[in-house]
C-alpha cells in the first residue's frame, strides 16, 4: 500500500515538473518573439522613411552562441583534385598569395579566400536557364562537400554575359555567412570560383541574447539615412547567420577565430548587403 502511494506522488510530481518546465518553454518563446505590434510597428516606420520590405520578417530571435573556426590547412595534391581534375601545377608565392597555375585554369589563395578562374570558358549565357546554371555550381559544391562542409540554397543572379550563383555554409541548421562560393557560370560552363572557408570547431561561450529584427531595421534605416542614396529603397532578403570574425587562440593551442551573429540584409539593386551585428545592432562594413 505504501509503496502504490509513493508511486502515484511519484507520478503527480513528474506531471507538475512537466507542466512547469512547458510554461518556463512557453514563456521563454515568448521573450524570443517578435509581437505582432511590434511587426506592424517596423513596417509603419519604414514605409514612413521610403522603405519597403519585399521579404518576410525575422520574427524569433533565440540566444546564439558565438561560433569558433580555425584557418583552413591546404595542401597541393588536394586543391589540384578539386580545381583542376588533378592536373599538376606549378606554385608560386608573393605577397602573401600563393598562385597554383595549370595550362589554362589558375588558383590564387590567401589565407581563407581563393579564387579560381580559367580561359578555357567563353563568355555568354546564350540559351542557359537559372536551372541549368545552378546545376552546374551545384554540381562542384555535390563533389566538395567531403573537404568544405554543409552548404544551404543557393542565391542566383542574372548578369549580362552569365549567372552568378552563390551558396553559403550552413553549420547545424544555422548559415555560416564566412564560408560562401561564388560561382559565375555561362553557357560554356563555370568561368571563375571565389570562396571563402573556415573549418568549424563549435560554439563556443555562453549564448547571448539577440538585438530583434525590427532593431537591426532601424539600424539600417538610420545608416541609409545618412548616406547619399535615392530616397527610396527596396529590402528584397533579410537573413540571420554567422558573419564577423574575432581572432583568439583556443585551448589547445590552435589559433582560432570567433564568428558572431549577424542580420544581412539585401537591398533590390544593390549587389553587397548590409551587415548588423545582432549582439550590438552595430553596422558593419558591407
Amino acid at each position: 500500500m505504501e509503496w502504490s502511494n509513493a508511486k502515484k506522488f511519484v507520478i503527480v510530481l513528474l506531471v507538475l515538473l512537466n507542466v512547469l518546465l512547458a510554461g518556463l518553454n512557453y514563456n521563454q518563446n515568448r521573450e524570443n518573439t517578435m509581437t505582432a505590434t511590434q511587426e506592424r510597428s517596423i513596417f509603419e516606420v519604414l514605409s514612413r522613411n521610403g522603405i519597403t520590405m519585399y521579404t518576410d520578417l525575422l520574427t524569433e530571435h533565440p540566444p546564439m552562441s558565438r561560433l569558433a573556426v580555425e584557418l583552413p590547412s591546404y595542401n597541393k595534391e588536394t586543391l589540384e583534385r578539386l580545381f583542376f581534375g588533378s592536373a599538376r601545377t606549378t606554385v608560386s608565392t608573393k605577397g602573401g598569395e600563393t598562385v597554383y597555375q595549370g595550362k589554362q585554369s589558375s588558383l590564387t589563395m590567401s589565407g581563407a579566400r581563393g579564387v579560381w578562374e580559367t580561359k578555357a570558358v567563353k563568355s555568354g549565357k546564350g540559351e542557359m536557364t537559372k536551372t541549368e546554371a545552378l546545376r552546374e555550381a551545384q554540381k562542384f559544391i555535390d563533389n566538395t562537400e567531403h573537404f568544405f562542409g554543409s552548404y544551404g540554397d543557393a542565391i542566383i543572379a542574372e548578369e549580362s554575359d552569365g549567372f552568378r550563383v552563390n551558396f553559403f555554409g550552413q553549420y547545424k541548421r544555422e548559415k555560416v555567412f564566412a564560408n560562401y562560393f561564388s560561382f559565375f557560370v555561362t553557357a560554356d560552363g563555370i568561368q571563375n570560383i571565389t570562396f571563402n572557408y573556415y573549418p568549424v570547431r563549435g560554439y563556443t561561450g555562453e549564448k547571448q541574447d539577440l538585438s530583434y529584427a525590427d532593431e537591426a531595421l532601424l539600424a539600417f534605416m538610420r545608416e541609409w539615412k545618412k548616406g547619399e542614396h535615392a530616397e527610396e529603397a527596396t529590402i528584397d532578403r533579410m537573413e540571420l547567420g554567422y558573419a564577423r570574425m574575432e581572432s583568439n587562440t583556443a585551448a589547445d593551442g590552435v589559433a582560432s577565430i570567433n564568428l558572431e551573429p549577424c542580420y544581412r540584409i539585401y537591398l533590390m539593386d544593390e549587389e553587397k548587403p548590409y551587415l548588423i551585428n545582432a549582439y550590438t545592432c552595430q553596422i558593419l562594413n558591407q
